[in-house]
């Protein structure tokens, strides 16, 4: 299904201890994670199935409720733990057809809708949990420990302000990813969730090209480019949750301002402040950028859709790519993924966002690293 190789889907009522068991006779797969822009909170990943279900109505299959593990895979993720997508079952509708005979229903279908590990803590109230200050890591160590979820980040991570929790933990994780301008993949199993700081992220070494077609480079067919509102601000306001509010203002901008506020759990005025000029740098000019590429799997080559040559899709939110459009290459963040499988073949449409709108310096990067073009951390 979905040429070239195989998709496939298995189930596990058991999981970690069980076997994943192969879901036969899927139709259609639609896969959803990350998200559509740079300053969207981040919500569930998810994915829907749908398969024949032949035999369901005489011997349905018990695991098939909510809660239980799914897998899915594809080309060059093939198995645990680097299936494509991993998640938990949310809903499962049948549809049952016409006729019935010898306890075969050949028009009965089966969807199965299913949500990424954030989904668990997004419904999970903090309870006033008071969360002392400390670095990401350790946070996100004591968000696991309270809701028995399996976070990791990718090393230590800055500093992170004292808070309460009087939200959900989902709400207080997307402030903190809103805090370090991180990204997070939450349908992997290793981890659960996966948080990264912004001098983290990943390079795909697998690219997207215009014209190229080749084992580095994956070409597209459709590519949209944007020059959206919600990326232009001539005043930012970074209102960290313990201390005062700073706000950066664009030189000779006049009010009424442009003005972006970005509530965080930044550990001092002064992080706060060095996050409101470096947001203000990324934002005080109006880009007409790339935001979207799509690519057919059957139109490669040499396969990589699926992970960019990285070791899994999880790694792809939040890394470099290259597009090649007409000449000119352009360095993008990959902030979500779309994925539409069915027996006729698949389709991968990629969200993006420029590397200017992500613009700190990051020492010994060959985008990030260049002086007197990127910004400072904060």
């Amino acid at each position: 299904m979905g040429a070239p190789g195989v998709y496939g889907v298995y189930y596990d009522a058991a999981f970690p201890t069980g076997p994943f068991v192969q879901l036969s006779n899927i139709q259609q797969i639609n896969i959803r994670v990350g998200r559509a822009s740079q300053l969207d909170a981040y919500g569930a990943s998810s994915a829907t199935i749908i398969a024949r279900y032949p035999s369901g109505y005489a011997s349905p299959i018990t695991a098939l409720v909510p809660g239980t593990a799914i897998m899915i895979t594809s080309p060059n993720l093939t198995s645990y733990p680097y299936g494509l997508y991993f998640g938990r079952i949310q809903n499962v509708t049948v549809q049952y057809g016409i006729p019935y005979v010898s306890n075969v229903g050949n028009a009965d279908y089966v969807e199965i809708t299913v949500e990424g590990a954030f989904a668990q803590i997004a419904r999970m109230s903090g309870q006033g949990y008071s969360m002392a200050a400390g670095t990401l890591n350790t946070q996100v160590t004591t968000m696991n420990t309270q809701t028995g979820s399996t976070a990791a980040t990718w090393g230590t991570g800055p500093q992170m302000a004292a808070t309460t929790i009087s939200g959900t933990w989902g709400d207080w994780l997307n402030s903190a990813l809103v805090s370090i301008n991180g990204r997070m993949a939450d349908f992997t199993t290793i981890g659960g969730i996966t948080v990264r700081p912004y001098y983290s992220l990943g390079t795909c070494t697998v690219n997207f090209s215009d014209t190229t077609n080749n084992a580095t480079n994956q070409v597209y067919d459709n590519v949209r480019f944007d020059a959206l509102a919600d990326n232009y601000y001539t005043q930012v306001t970074v209102d960290p949750e313990s201390y005062s509010a700073q706000t950066a203002t664009k030189a000779g901008a006049v009010a009424p301002y442009r003005t972006l506020t970005m509530n965080t759990l930044n550990a001092s005025t002064s992080q706060a402040l060095d996050y409101a000029n470096f947001l203000l740098s990324q934002y005080q000019t109006q880009e007409f950028a790339i935001s979207q590429v799509s690519c057919s799997a059957e139109a490669q080559n040499s396969f990589q859709l699926d992970k960019l040559g990285l070791s899994g899709m999880q790694e792809c939110i939040g890394a470099k790519v290259n597009v090649t459009f007409r000449g000119t290459t352009y360095t993008c963040l990959i902030e979500g993924v779309s994925v539409s499988a069915t027996p006729e073949g698949a389709r991968y449409t990629f969200d993006l966002s420029g590397a200017d709108l992500n613009n700190y310096l990051v020492l010994n990067d060959a985008v990030f690293g260049k002086l007197n073009n990127n910004k400072l951390g904060y």
